[in-house]
């Protein structure tokens, strides 16, 4: 039986890795700060440890007898990062190098690290692959970058990192987002009946979240090699202009309007080459933005997250909250 340690494990990528490694078989070990899940994402044979990636100390000896670890504890996202940037520094790019530490006082050479398409910042209409030039637009994917860098530096007999550069996220998770564009887009959609973008030109990828952890689990039961690796990780149909997003969400709700604010317009523009993923390592979707539209709406309308507004499912209304606590991935 495989054992794999997850930091961030009640975040919204993490919890669904967590469900899918158990029902693999494989053993789990949680290291969270509980920041962003409460008891109700605690699963049956996971182990669950409080921690902060920014104290190994405090879980180091969890790593006992780990095949790999996945780091995906992080302060996410640009307005979360944007509230502190100090504490975003500390957090996502010391954290990483404490997290990569503690894999090698432990001797576990396998660690998956959770980065981001947004490394690329604006690249116009070019498409980029994972050679591209790096433009990060934001502290967070600034923190992003250097701790690909920092990780990439390590002797590889001692670390061997995966580095799983994600599309934006979107879909259900049991610790459910609404600051996420597909969701919040949706799920504005049905509560108020229209659909706003910004700006509406830029090109951005995107990802369900069971196909992120489903790209997390192909790459940890990947032997074949040794050196590290980078992948972009999505699927290239699934890259849209943003007034095309809003199209799709506007077409799959009855009544709905949708307003483009031109003003408003998001700096980062990039669209992702994502065949090296599909093509050495078999990663196809199982899931597309149309879905997540239809989910969210069928589960607001069955009385779901009356409260998607709250603080509890936005990194950034909870980072302006905490201040300084890190946000699990």
């Amino acid at each position: 039986m495989k054992k794999y340690l997850i930091t961030g494990g009640r975040g919204y990528i993490g919890s669904v890795l967590t469900r899918r490694l158990r029902q693999a078989g494989a053993e789990v070990v949680v290291v969270d700060n509980g920041l962003v899940g409460g008891p109700e994402l605690e699963l049956p044979g996971v182990t669950y440890i409080d921690g902060d990636v920014l104290d190994t100390g405090s879980w180091g000896k969890a790593l006992d007898g780990v095949d790999a670890v996945v780091h995906l504890a992080a302060i996410v996202g640009d307005p979360a990062c944007g509230v502190d940037t100090d504490t975003a520094w500390d957090v996502n790019y010391l954290g990483t190098i404490r997290v990569a530490e503690a894999c090698r006082r432990a001797g576990i050479r396998s660690l998956v690290f959770a980065s981001t398409c947004s490394n690329y910042g604006f690249t116009a209409d070019a498409e980029v692959g994972v050679l591209s030039p790096m433009s990060p637009q934001s502290v967070y994917a600034e923190s992003k970058v250097l701790s690909e860098h920092y990780l990439l530096s390590l002797p590889r007999d001692e670390l061997s990192p995966r580095l799983l550069r994600f599309a934006t996220i979107h879909g259900l998770s049991p610790r459910m987002r609404f600051d996420l564009a597909v969701n919040i887009m949706t799920a504005n959609a049905v509560e108020h009946g229209r659909v706003t973008v910004h700006g509406g030109t830029q090109w951005r990828p995107f990802l369900h979240v069971e196909d992120a952890a489903a790209a997390v689990h192909l790459v940890l039961r990947d032997d074949r090699r040794a050196a590290p690796s980078i992948y972009n990780c999505g699927f290239g149909e699934e890259n849209y202009r943003m007034d095309s997003i809003g199209k799709l969400i506007a077409e799959e709700i009855d009544g709905v309007r949708m307003e483009i604010l031109e003003e408003h317009t998001d700096p980062r523009n990039y669209r992702v080459n994502f065949d090296p993923i599909r093509r050495e390592l078999g990663f196809t979707p199982s899931r597309r933005v149309v879905d997540t539209a239809r989910e969210i709406r069928d589960a607001m309308r069955e009385g779901k997250y009356p409260d998607f507004a709250s603080a509890r499912y936005s990194n950034y209304l909870t980072a302006v909250a905490q201040r300084v606590d890190p946000v699990s991935a």
